[in-house]
């Protein structure tokens, strides 16, 4: 056998061997590289694979030597993540907040696949979605603060003193004519209140659930997971789900903001213009030596544009300020205990060192962490 042939019989073995496919022919004594039931060389019987041998190599690798493990969690966690999409579109259109509540917690599961397992574009539908939702939640229809939500312009009528001294008493007539605020809608169009948005979305939370709970989940902090995962995943996977929606600042539900105190989170004044009636003033036309018989004409306040409100100067009429629990940021404070990983060193792990143990830890399933008893998992400090 000259060198050449013994190198080439020297890769297809290494080649055989890493595949994990060498079976040699009875017959001829040769290799198989086809990876068919007969041989290639003299078409007899192959020896059949050795039972839990793959016919080929699998679709998605690992880096770990995991890949098929790692492929079926993505498919599981992507149709759980599509239950949630799907139902969060139903309500967007009705309740925004409910829809908020499933792509939160679309979001949350999607931390167990790796993108490269997933679909593309699975991410970005989620996070399209939560904008979608967001922005639904900030705006709102106001009673239109000129017509008192009538939709008809309002006169004030100011009553003439009487004779025995009664002070003049001004009352408002509502008219047939439509507001010129509102155009006779009786709502505009406005940012939701803070303290508004924050009940929204605690409400949305609470009906969500009720949603998971009928379709058979279990919570896991303010996720909800199959009942199985609980026993199935390892506390870092748990704590990994977890941790994602509890960063969020319990007092202010992430928003960041609390209720102006100043404007009681309507981010709005009455116009504090004396001459203001109704979003109106009156206006001197032209230069008389008699002013009792000038000419007056009506025109938009010139502090309030005609609204009969003003911003305010504390909110910058957002009609919110920096919550006081979380600074503004919107999340809660790491826990002391795990330094906000949710995970803390397997305390059964280190009692079993000291005697010989066979089977894996029950408390960390042999991974050596095991949820934080402090934050139990979330990985911040709640409030």
């Amino acid at each position: 056998m000259t060198r050449l042939s013994s190198g080439i019989l020297t890769l297809i073995l290494l080649a055989a061997c890493a595949c994990g496919q060498l079976r040699i022919c009875g017959s001829c004594g040769r290799e198989d590289l086809a990876g068919g039931t007969a041989c290639a060389v003299c078409k007899g019987p192959l020896p059949p694979l050795e039972p839990g041998q793959p016919d080929s190599a699998p679709a998605l690798s690992d880096a770990s030597g995991t890949g098929s493990v790692a492929d079926a969690l993505s498919k599981q966690v992507f149709d759980l993540v599509k239950r949630d999409v799907e139902a969060a579109r139903q309500e967007e259109d009705r309740r925004p907040e409910v829809a908020l509540a499933r792509y939160e917690n679309a979001r949350a599961l999607l931390t167990l696949a790796r993108a490269e397992h997933l679909p593309p574009g699975t991410a970005r539908v989620v996070l399209d979605g939560l904008q979608r939702c967001r922005t639904a939640l900030a705006v709102a229809g106001q009673a239109c603060s000129a017509c008192g939500g009538s939709g008809r312009q309002q006169v004030a009528r100011v009553q003439l003193a009487g004779g025995d001294g009664e002070a003049a008493a001004e009352t408002k007539l509502t008219t047939g004519a439509a507001c010129a605020t509102c155009g006779g809608a009786g709502t505009i169009r406005g940012r939701r209140g803070v303290e508004a948005t924050r009940l929204l979305i605690l409400q949305g939370r609470r009906e969500a659930g009720l949603q998971q709970q009928a379709a058979g989940r279990v919570a896991a902090g303010r996720a909800w997971i199959p009942p199985s995962w609980p026993q199935e995943r390892t506390p870092e996977q748990l704590a990994l789900i977890r941790r994602t929606l509890a960063a969020e600042c319990s007092a202010c539900a992430g928003l960041g903001l609390e209720p102006c105190r100043r404007c009681l989170g309507s981010g709005t004044l009455p116009c504090k213009n004396k001459a203001c009636r109704q979003g109106w003033v009156e206006q001197t036309v032209g230069n008389t030596l008699t002013p009792k018989t000038a000419l007056t004409r009506r025109v938009k306040c010139p502090d309030c544009q005609g609204t009969t409100r003003v911003a305010c100067p504390a909110c910058r009429g957002g009609g919110g300020t920096a919550c006081s629990g979380c600074n503004g940021t919107g999340t809660s404070e790491p826990c002391r205990s795990c330094g906000g990983e949710g995970t803390v060193p397997c305390r059964s792990c280190r009692t079993r060192a000291t005697t010989e143990q066979t089977e894996p830890c029950e408390t960390c399933q042999g991974t050596r962490r095991m949820l934080c008893n402090r934050c139990h998992g979330e990985g911040y400090q709640s409030r």
